[in-house]
């Protein structure tokens, strides 16, 4: 399946139409989304146990919310759909309107179709609860965990990788499995490292620009898994759906921000607030719409919406989802040709992330993707980065100029590490399918 490859010209457009109005006159959500009773929940008591560990609160059971987030899975991005697919159709090249938009604004692209005209007011405006403030305190504890928040963000996907419509869509790039696989992470951890720099989110700045970009390319990656023999909308719902666009940023802000505190970092909930804000940014860039389901503001709100998440998460042992797992695990282990200094730093990231796994990957998910994450290496990583954390987070919170050096050392540490290995011609995202 080549993205958006025309074969005869009516039927692809006949696709066009019917994923532009999938989500028209659905009551119930897709098959994988199905709302079980509350009281026979299968996932009732996992989802209870890890937010009992990360806010020692559960929340009660919210059947509208469930419900509302349930059917968001049958929304793309409406704006952005309809754009490309309107650039794709009249014959221009997607890609070329994309950069340039990107690089001069809607006065840059000729003729824009009204959709993209909307898009540019969304991004280009602040919104009336934009807190730059905020949002830029934010920014900066998230830059404080340094190459530890990309293997978090990376090991907290193991269990979304069960959902079979993130699966089937994360495998039509062709980038998240086998020997791609870590590439495309380290692409991912470009993006994460992007929008959190200072001023990083600012228009026209690289932040903000590669968010805009993945969002409008997501329309082309949408367009293409929609048209897959192996694409089910009645059971999958919408390949990169409203669900995803606010599943993925609360577990980057909320769920890293709280989890974090569990290995020594003491973030204050200011803090943790401002990176939940950054990613409200981040996710309006994107394309998500606050109106679905607002994104939470506080702990508190968030709280909430993760433990419905949970709840909601229908997880299988389906071949993609189990092959994504592996393949992100199996990327870390130290390339043969890697020797000495450069061979231990690699080894050792590897055996934090499978440290991490046990405390973040449920043990359903460790079992069914063989991750054989023994305690030992848990007890060592435990024993030498908490204590490490402890003392760099105090120091922090005491003394603004050490916290400002801090700042600088850990941002050079973690775009060093990125940059290192991958060359300025691999930064881009260019999805191509493996099936």
């Amino acid at each position: 399946m080549k993205l958006l490859t025309e074969k005869n010209l009516e039927a692809e457009i006949a696709i066009d139409k019917k994923m532009l109005t999938l989500a028209e006159g659905r009551t119930t959500p897709p098959e994988d989304m199905t709302i079980a009773p509350f009281d026979g929940n299968p996932n009732k008591e996992q989802a209870a146990s890890i937010i009992k560990l990360l806010f020692g609160v559960v929340p009660k059971y919210d059947p509208e919310l469930s419900k509302r987030l349930c059917m968001s899975n049958w929304t793309g991005d409406p704006l952005s759909d309809v754009a490309i697919l309107k650039i794709r159709r009249r014959g221009d090249e997607p890609h070329q309107i994309i950069e340039q938009f990107l690089e001069g604004g809607i006065d840059a692209v000729e003729n824009p179709p009204p959709e993209l005209e909307a898009i540019w007011k969304d991004v280009s405006e602040d919104p009336e609860w934009l807190d730059w403030d905020k949002l830029e305190l934010g920014a900066k504890a998230y830059r404080g965990y340094g190459v530890y928040g990309f293997q978090f963000q990376g090991i907290a996907t193991l269990d979304g990788y069960r959902s079979r419509n993130i699966a089937r869509t994360l495998m039509s790039t062709g980038q998240y499995s086998d020997e791609t696989a870590f590439k495309r992470f380290l692409l991912t951890c470009n993006f994460w490292t992007e929008v959190s720099e200072t001023g990083g989110m600012r228009t026209f700045g690289d932040g903000w620009k590669v968010a805009l970009r993945v969002r409008l390319l997501h329309t082309l990656i949408r367009r293409a898994v929609f048209s897959s023999e192996r694409w089910e909308p009645d059971v999958f719902g919408m390949p990169i759906n409203q669900l995803g666009l606010l599943g993925a940023p609360v577990i980057s802000s909320l769920v890293m921000g709280v989890s974090s505190r569990k290995l020594g970092w003491k973030l204050s909930d200011e803090e943790i607030e401002g990176i939940m804000h950054l990613w409200r940014y981040v996710s309006h860039v994107m394309g998500y719409d606050n109106s679905v389901v607002p994104f939470p503001e506080t702990i508190e709100e968030g709280r909430h919406l993760f433990y419905q998440l949970l709840l909601q998460t229908k997880l299988s042992d389906d071949p993609d989802g189990i092959r994504l797992c592996k393949s992100f695990m199996d990327c870390f282990e130290p390339p043969k040709e890697f020797k000495g200094l450069e061979k231990f730093k690699r080894w050792w990231e590897y055996k934090a992330n499978l440290a991490m796994t046990l405390l973040f990957v449920s043990p359903e998910t460790r079992k069914v993707a063989e991750i054989r994450a023994g305690k030992f290496w848990g007890i060592v990583y435990f024993i030498i980065t908490v204590p490490m954390n402890i003392i760099r987070s105090k120091r922090r919170l005491k003394n603004p100029a050490y916290a400002e050096k801090l700042d600088k050392k850990i941002s050079k540490e973690r775009r060093e590490w990125v940059e290192k290995q991958l060359g300025e011609a691999d930064l881009v995202y260019r999805p191509k399918s493996k099936y």
